[in-house]
């Protein structure tokens, strides 16, 4: 994530969120390990040095909060959970009973010594994305990037296991920014929105990362959110 993007994330999240100083401790502990690429940034009269990547991170935390009814989010799965960056910011601030992070096996050691040395609790389970035999329902799934950058086959396995499964859904869509570049073989994005059992919502990115093409489809919002959409 680049300096730019993140100094956008910041100033998505202060115009749609008050976050008292603890809460940005927290979120800034994510930075603490692994020596990432940090930045200052600048709006107004608040300034916070981070990773852009952190602030990708509380961004979509901003948007599960504003778009569904956290009260109810009790189990969460998230598909290319990374480095579990994502997880530990929305464990901290949703009552999350369960979590799942769905990747490939290294990325998933990764998370977990991520998780373990920022002593996160909560009951997370690693689930290995190449290997997943049994349904995963949940009350909301996240995906940002991940699902749509894996191939047609792999896609549906993860729309019959978890999506299909999913009571609400945050999925950020970069598939047609890979099609472009000859990089991508999977749905489309009105084939992906056609197949989900649920009605979907199609928001662009904001801000944006790769592409003016990329957006975010979401399931199972609050109905004011989707009617405002």
């Amino acid at each position: 994530m680049s300096p730019e993007f993140g100094s956008e994330c910041f100033k998505y999240i202060l115009n749609a969120a008050n976050f008292t100083e603890d809460d940005w401790l927290f979120f800034l502990e994510n930075d603490s390990v692994g020596n990432p690429y940090l930045s200052r940034f600048d709006f107004g009269d608040s300034m916070v040095i981070a990773s852009p990547t952190t602030l990708r991170y509380v961004k979509v935390l901003v948007d599960v909060l504003t778009l569904f009814d956290a009260t109810k989010i009790r189990t969460v799965t998230e598909i290319g959970g990374g480095y579990g960056g994502q997880c530990r910011i929305l464990m901290n601030f949703l009552p999350i009973e369960l979590y799942n992070l769905v990747d490939l096996p290294e990325a998933l050691a990764l998370a977990e010594k991520f998780l373990t040395a920022l002593d996160t609790a909560g009951d997370v389970r690693y689930l290995d994305g190449t290997h997943l035999y049994n349904d995963a329902p949940c009350d909301l799934v996240i995906s940002d990037y991940a699902f749509s950058e894996l191939s047609k086959s792999a896609q549906e396995v993860y729309l019959e296991k978890i999506l299909s499964k999913a009571r609400a859904g945050y999925v950020t869509w970069d598939g047609e920014f890979f099609a472009d570049a000859g990089l991508y073989d999977g749905l489309t994005l009105e084939e992906f929105v056609s197949i989900l059992p649920f009605e979907a919502t199609i928001l662009p990115e904001n801000p944006v990362t790769t592409s003016e093409t990329n957006r975010v489809v979401i399931w199972g919002a609050n109905p004011k959110v989707r009617c405002s959409a």
